[in-house]
């Protein structure tokens, strides 16, 4: 049985009680083991468990919902309470912090403001210069899950969020 295969087994003896909880130190050891088990269980957990698409773990995955499904101290111990770091750990690269339904406190920069804007526009919208000029509206950024950036660093200013991700164009 690979590393993957035990985590796992591990992880749904937990959830059906047969173990009460995961095994002292389960994951205070081999770093890299760890992180390959934690990724299998996060994935068990999203694909099998909660049989999710990728639009609900944007929308849905939270701190709470790894502590209802017992994963608390993987959390804690192995991401900082950081559920992205979690899942980039589960799907490297294939989501963006500012996907899911709530950022880590402190998250927006005008750097992060500015790979956000860049992705949703070059990215997720695939917009050309002037498509970008003609379709700068808070509405676009909200729309796209931007609405804290959008508030916290530009006062809902959708020129001054583009403006900081694409200098050139004005």
């Amino acid at each position: 049985m690979n590393i993957d295969e035990y985590a796992v087994q591990i992880y749904c003896d937990v959830l059906s009680g047969s173990l009460k909880r995961f095994p002292r130190d389960f994951w205070k050891h081999d770093e890299e083991n760890n992180l390959m088990a934690s990724a299998a269980i996060t994935r068990y957990l999203i694909e099998h468990i909660l049989k999710w698409n990728d639009e609900q773990v944007k929308k849905d995955l939270s701190c709470k919902l790894f502590f209802k499904y017992k994963l608390k101290g993987m959390l804690w111990t192995l991401f900082n309470e950081s559920v992205f770091a979690a899942l980039d750990n589960a799907y490297p690269g294939k989501f963006k912090e500012w996907e899911l339904a709530c950022t880590p406190r402190n998250f927006w920069t005008m750097e992060t403001a500015r790979q956000a804007t860049a992705w949703l526009f070059r990215e997720k919208l695939n917009y050309t210069d002037e498509m970008i000029l003609q379709n700068m509206t808070r509405k676009i950024f909200v729309d796209n899950g931007l609405d804290a950036m959008m508030h916290i660093l530009f006062n809902n200013n959708a020129s001054k969020a583009v403006r900081n991700a694409f200098p050139e164009l004005f």
